[in-house]
């Protein structure tokens, strides 16, 4: 009956490891590179190795299933006023103490701790395998052909950690000129964006602090494979949107805020800069929400370093998460609580006024 119900789980040997020894295997998946031994996981908590192979135990169990506007990933200049499909599993490389997805991305690691005190350890693919709903590759697609979505974000969670999932999706979606989008925390492998090749259009990297002492303290990760990646996407011609969550008293000194805006315009002043309101969370509840005085400040910080498009998100300003020209400072995209009204003045991407290219993914 056991094996009956593993049957229905979803255990998939992985393609983004190396093989050590007969014990051990290193996961190439993400920047963490865990080496990891025979019934044990990675950091995800759904990468695990079973004698000798690593498998993902997550394949085809989505968690979280929604249909979008493009805007809230946040996205600004792909596709605007369109549809994605959002996926996500259980499982995350990184244990941010104010994830607003907890429940979802700190879930396997949550069961495995628990079965191994237990000593229940058999049971641990099919707690973390059951989780979500039985949604395949085929079947994603199929859903973005029926109802005309051109973009499918993998999102929720990190995405990296259910790479094989995702990019069985991505081939199969590019067949129907279906675009693919993550929604991430910046720690993919070089490994990682190689196999993914020309069918990652778009990444927007969550830029969660300036300091390492942040990383290490909040996140259980470190900042600068964040940068890392940041720089490589936009080296590969990703099109990439940075966002950044404004906590009160932990990452919004004017000083943070200037590094991170300057690190941004050092590499493309054209790179979209997102700055959300952070709502308590997860074990982070006794912080206030952001201000919006706090926000307002951060989008001048953003402007003086710059930087021409900056955003801001959480909240309703639609003078601020508007596009505007950077020459003439024409209005040509407004957005107001997800919805997006294209402007005359924006055709073919470019602004009508006085011809000057606005970068994105229009079409």
């Amino acid at each position: 009956m056991y094996e009956e119900i593993l049957h229905e789980t979803a255990l998939q040997e992985a393609t983004l490891y190396e093989t050590l020894d007969k014990e051990a295997v290193r996961c190439t998946a993400c920047k963490l590179r865990c080496v990891i031994k025979n019934g044990q996981a990675g950091v995800c908590g759904v990468r695990e190795n079973k004698e000798g192979k690593l498998y993902l135990l997550v394949y085809g169990r989505a968690s979280a299933v929604n249909i979008d506007p493009i805007e809230k990933k946040p996205l600004f200049h792909f596709l605007p006023g369109t549809e994605v499909f959002s996926v996500g599993t259980v499982g995350c490389n990184f244990g941010c103490t104010f994830c607003q997805n907890w429940d979802l991305s700190q879930v396997a690691r949550t069961i495995r701790e628990r079965l191994m005190k237990e000593k229940r350890s058999a049971f641990i693919e099919f707690e973390v395998g059951r989780y979500g709903y039985k949604l395949s590759p085929e079947e994603i697609v199929k859903i973005c052909v029926g109802k005309q979505i051109p973009s499918i974000a993998y999102t929720y969670n990190e995405p990296v950690i259910f790479f094989e999932y995702l990019h069985d999706t991505a081939l199969l979606a590019a067949q129907y000129n279906i675009r693919n989008v993550f929604v991430s925390n910046g720690y993919e492998s070089e490994e990682a964006l190689d196999a993914m090749g020309l069918h990652l259009h778009a990444m927007n990297i969550d830029l969660k602090a300036f300091r390492d002492e942040f990383y290490t303290k909040q996140c259980k990760a470190r900042l600068q494979p964040v940068l890392d990646t940041i720089l490589d996407v936009h080296r590969r011609g990703i099109w990439l949107e940075v966002t950044t969550l404004v906590i009160p008293g932990l990452n919004d000194s004017d000083e943070e805020l200037k590094d991170i805006a300057a690190f941004l315009a050092s590499i493309d002043e054209d790179i979209p800069w997102h700055i959300s309101a952070f709502h308590p969370a997860y074990k982070m509840t006794d912080i206030p929400p952001t201000s919006r005085a706090t926000l307002e400040r951060a989008y001048d910080i953003g402007r003086s370093a710059g930087l021409h498009y900056v955003y801001v998100g959480n909240i309703r300003d639609w003078r601020r998460s508007a596009t505007y020209c950077p020459k003439c400072q024409k209005p040509l995209i407004l957005r107001e609580a997800y919805q997006t009204s294209i402007e005359p003045a924006f055709q073919d991407g470019c602004c009508t006024n006085c011809k000057t290219k606005i970068p994105g993914i229009w079409e």
